[in-house]
């Protein structure tokens, strides 16, 4: 599937991240009035979709959704853990330009993003990008709507990678209880307790348990952790006026001086000039 995809091309529309309203839904009718695709990752909060053939998802943090014209997308949230979601919307393109969004061809319609850090980085990227194509000529317009165009390639490639999941089937049940953890890791970021409490969490020694985690998600469990906090740390410098010691302790960092170490060593900037940038 990823070779497929290597040629082609996207027409981005817009892009961004909304926090959704505690009223929030989406109904069967916004499903009929899509006529690109709209890719529809939830970063933080709890809910449901149901899909065609009443299909049933849970949304958590992770959890990507390629909605695509035809489709049927109706979504509700837990009113105690609203949703956070980013979205792309954008029209697939094969090599001689024509529109795709046939289901035989394209990814599934669900996905769980296993590098949430990376892909939330990404799509605020694509944003940004579109954003000041908008604000600048139209040479330098189109030089940014196409690196935004080659970053979401790259996002839909990963997308289209087999899932490097070799558990067995009797290891189901553990497989699930480590998913829950990580999306809880994303959610409350500041809350997640010691690895060797998450592993007796899943009944599992902390070596079995750090071994399966990593077959799951591509990463140790504290490397995982590590990018949930850098991510609400992000979330909070570019979102909100609060202060950088205020910003550490939402993500779960006791100490703002190894709070700026870590997020320097990250991101290349200390926080403040990542701020102003």
């Amino acid at each position: 599937m990823g070779a497929r995809f290597q040629n082609w091309s996207f027409s981005l529309k817009s892009a961004g991240c909304v926090r959704c309203a505690a009223n929030w839904s989406l109904d069967e009718a916004w499903s009929r009035r899509l006529d690109d695709c709209d890719l529809w990752y939830v970063r933080e909060g709890r809910g449901r979709m149901w899909l065609r053939d009443d299909r049933e998802v849970a949304l958590r943090a992770g959890v990507c959704v390629w909605m695509r014209p035809g489709g049927r997308y109706i979504a509700r949230q837990e009113p105690d853990h609203p949703l956070t979601v980013s979205y792309i919307h954008f029209t697939p393109r094969d090599p001689k330009g024509a529109a795709v969004f046939d289901d035989a061809i394209l990814p599934t319609e669900v996905n769980h993003v296993s590098d949430a850090f990376y892909y939330t980085v990404a799509v605020d990227r694509i944003a940004a990008l579109l954003r000041l194509s908008r604000e600048a000529g139209q040479e330098r317009g189109e030089t940014l709507r196409a690196e935004a165009a080659c970053l979401l390639h790259a996002l839909v490639l990963s997308l289209t990678l087999p899932r490097r999941d070799v558990c067995r089937v009797t290891d189901r049940h553990y497989r699930e209880i480590i998913e829950r953890q990580t999306a809880a890791m994303h959610d409350q970021p500041h809350a997640v307790p010691p690895v060797r409490v998450l592993a007796k969490e899943a009944s599992l020694s902390p070596d079995h348990y750090s071994r399966l985690f990593r077959t799951l998600n591509g990463c140790s469990p504290r490397e995982m952790i590590q990018r949930a906090r850098l991510r609400r740390a992000c979330e909070m410098l570019r979102e909100t006026s609060c202060t950088i010691g205020e910003a550490a302790r939402q993500a779960g960092y006791s100490d703002p001086f190894q709070f700026s170490r870590i997020f320097k060593q990250r991101t290349g900037l200390p926080p403040r000039q990542w701020r102003e940038q």
